[in-house]
């Protein structure tokens, strides 16, 4: 495949910046809603009567995506890395029910039409928008991991500790995974209440689990918020042309620094300005 070739299709399939490529993007994004629908669909009685049009259709939509595959791997200067890549795996696991029509013998792999609802993260490849907010959680890794490393300490430790207590005495935490299963209920404040502590030290643990797992789900809570509007409404790195100040509100028209007047469509599309990036 010649570069120009692949110029072309690097852009209809994975930038999306021509004309091309942003016609294929959302030829792509209706398709994968179509296939969804058709999935809930085939599992209705009012659509029984269709259900051999609704296969058809879903061949067709199958093997779009199949041919896509392809292209996007020949086209891969790193195809190993695009195989293996997350959005790769997913592309994969949804054309796999397609293979089940060629024989009988791979009638399994119907199984993994399941896949077909992880189509959705496809979109996000043509979003450009998502894309970038989706960057935006670079500059806050040590926030989540603090998110992280305390949920998982407290889903662990909680999960043992109302085993040992309750697990003699209470069919609610026969196991440590069913002890886990509460305590992530817990914590998220779903609060199904097909499992409740018993004891007196099972309930004063539960107290202790709720507020720690309340203060853990607010640390993320102020993550994402802060996320959101850093990128939407913070100050973004824009260099301004006579002074070169990089830092400026996302409606600003003048730089602060110099009053020099901004070239706004470049700003609007510049990426925010993390303060310790």
């Amino acid at each position: 495949m010649n570069e120009k070739t692949r110029e072309f299709f690097h852009d209809m399939l994975e930038t999306h910046k021509g004309l091309w490529g942003k016609f294929f993007g959302h030829f792509l994004v209706i398709l994968i809603t179509l296939s969804i629908g058709i999935f809930i669909c085939e599992n209705l009685v009012v659509f029984r009567p269709w259900r051999e049009e609704l296969a058809i259709a879903d061949k067709i939509i199958l093997g779009i995506f199949a041919v896509e595959y392809v292209i996007r791997l020949l086209i891969s200067r790193k195809k190993l890395k695009f195989i293996f890549s997350f959005l790769g795996i997913i592309d994969f696991l949804v054309i796999l029910p397609l293979f089940a029509h060629v024989s009988q013998g791979l009638v399994f792999l119907r199984g993994f039409r399941v896949f077909r609802i992880l189509q959705l993260l496809r979109t996000i490849r043509y979003s450009n928008l998502m894309l970038m907010f989706l960057r935006s959680f670079r500059h806050y890794r040590d926030e989540i991991q603090i998110f992280v490393i305390t949920f998982f300490l407290v889903v662990i430790v909680g999960s043992l500790a109302m085993f040992s207590i309750e697990g003699q005495l209470n069919p609610g935490f026969a196991t440590v995974p069913d002890a886990m299963w509460w305590t992530i209920v817990t914590i998220t404040t779903v609060g199904y209440g097909d499992t409740v502590p018993i004891t007196v030290a099972g309930k004063i643990l539960a107290t202790i689990i709720m507020f720690i797992g309340l203060a853990a789900i607010a640390i993320m809570t102020a993550v994402l918020t802060k996320v959101f509007i850093d990128h939407f409404f913070g100050k973004r790195l824009h260099h301004c042309e006579r002074c070169h100040y990089p830092h400026h509100d996302h409606d600003a028209k003048f730089c602060k620094n110099c009053g020099n007047q901004l070239d706004t469509e470049k700003l609007a599309q510049a990426e925010f300005s993390h303060p310790h990036s």
